[in-house]
């Protein structure tokens, strides 16, 4: 009870005062430590201890993983006279939040015996960088052993599948989780209408919605966000209502997917409606996110003053990213007006200006047929160094991934 509400003093003091410590007692206050990050406190506990056993080297591999001590947590696990697959399991977990796929994957294929913890740590580490073609691989050769996926496998596997953009692969998993009962829980179902939507199949992820028996606010969101994707603005609005009469609450995340279908579809009053009703009519406060939505539509809408003057009135410090977007609109449309005090507001945060906002700010002028500003702010990129990135594309072939550079 104290470890798992964290008190580390009381479980501290509760076990100084124990003339014999038992198995019990000495798991209870290493794992205080552990758990709450203090590794130094839980090496002296584990070095005093005068057996070990499995658990508390396990303890000692877990808290060394969330604490980003990935050697420390080696030299454990190297240093265990036998180890279990929690043991395997808490390594290979160390490596992934390490960032260290390369001796996750050789632990893995190391282990003499995988549970479905195993494999899905090993989805999860590769989502996490962005491998979807290992993601990929990795569940088709666990379907041929004596460990089968379970719904985490599955919702794991359609994101990278909505990722990497594969509708085929999708279909079949999906043909997979139907076939092993897999596909009637809102994590799958969630993770099937992100994946159609993502993958260009709206309609087949409004059929799932709609087959499905059970749906939570996840559920409603990830179509919303799909219809917003696919620029069905009117049909995400519609959603809504019926989410509402559903008597489902919506939460942020709802909010961010219906200003994204109005910015898609440029419903600027639908729009705006919703995002005074956030706090107003549901208690929300918007955050960061929502503002970028709201100055995304009114700059697709030309309403480029309008976006400046509410990302004055914002609680926060507009990051590069909102400020971008208007100043991209501010291009397209050529109003030197708007992008001028865009640019001295983002020249007066004092801090140094970044590579892309050079690069706009000359684009803006250019835009504009002011080249003689234009090349000042192209001289100050030279002089930086700065060179434009190359970017890629990734498309599925086959079954197989590859990746296109561009610029």
């Amino acid at each position: 009870m104290y470890s798992s509400q964290r008190c580390v003093a009381d479980a501290c003091k509760v076990s100084e005062k124990m003339p014999v410590k038992d198995v019990v007692a000495w798991n209870s206050i290493l794992d205080a430590y552990a758990s709450t990050g203090k590794m130094d406190d839980a090496l002296k506990v584990f070095n005093s201890m005068p057996l070990k056993d499995l658990s508390f080297f396990n303890i000692m591999i877990s808290g060394y993983s969330s604490t980003g001590k990935t050697l420390s947590a080696r030299s454990i696990f190297d240093n265990m006279a036998k180890k279990d697959i929690v043991s395997w399991n808490s390594m290979i977990l160390a490596f992934i939040q390490g960032e260290d796929m390369e001796r996750a994957c050789d632990l893995f294929r190391e282990m003499p015996a995988k549970n479905v913890i195993t494999w899905n740590t090993m989805v999860k580490g590769f989502l996490q960088n962005q491998l979807y073609g290992e993601v990929l691989d990795l569940f088709d050769e666990m379907k041929n052993t004596n460990c089968l996926p379970d719904y985490l496998t599955v919702t794991g596997v359609l994101s990278a599948c909505a990722h990497s953009g594969s509708l085929k692969k999708g279909t079949e998993v999906h043909i997979y989780a139907i076939d092993n009962g897999l596909a009637s829980g809102p994590h799958v179902t969630t993770a099937l209408i992100d994946m159609y939507a993502k993958c260009g199949s709206i309609q087949q992820g409004l059929q799932v919605f709609y087959k499905s028996q059970v749906k939570d606010i996840y559920c409603w969101n990830a179509l919303i966000s799909g219809l917003a994707l696919h620029g069905h603005g009117y049909a995400a609005l519609n959603l809504f209502d019926k989410m509402r009469n559903n008597h489902t609450r919506p939460d942020d995340i709802a909010f961010i997917g219906l200003l994204s279908a109005c910015s898609h579809s440029g419903l600027v009053q639908e729009g705006s409606h919703l995002f005074n009703s956030m706090q107003n009519e549901f208690g929300i406060s918007p955050k960061i996110e929502h503002y970028g939505c709201m100055v995304d539509l009114l700059s697709r809408a030309r309403h480029l003053d309008w976006a400046l003057q509410l990302i004055k009135a914002m609680p926060f410090k507009p990051g590069e990213t909102i400020l971008g977007a208007l100043l991209s609109a501010c291009i397209v449309h050529q109003d030197l007006d708007v992008g001028e005090r865009v640019v001295k507001l983002v020249s007066s945060r004092g801090n140094c200006l970044s590579d892309g906002e050079l690069m706009m700010f000359s684009n803006l002028y250019a835009s504009c047929g002011q080249w003689e500003e234009a090349n000042k702010w192209r001289g100050m990129m030279n002089d930086a160094g700065i060179v434009k990135t190359a970017g890629f594309s990734v498309v599925v072939v086959n079954g197989k991934f590859h990746k296109f550079l561009a610029g």
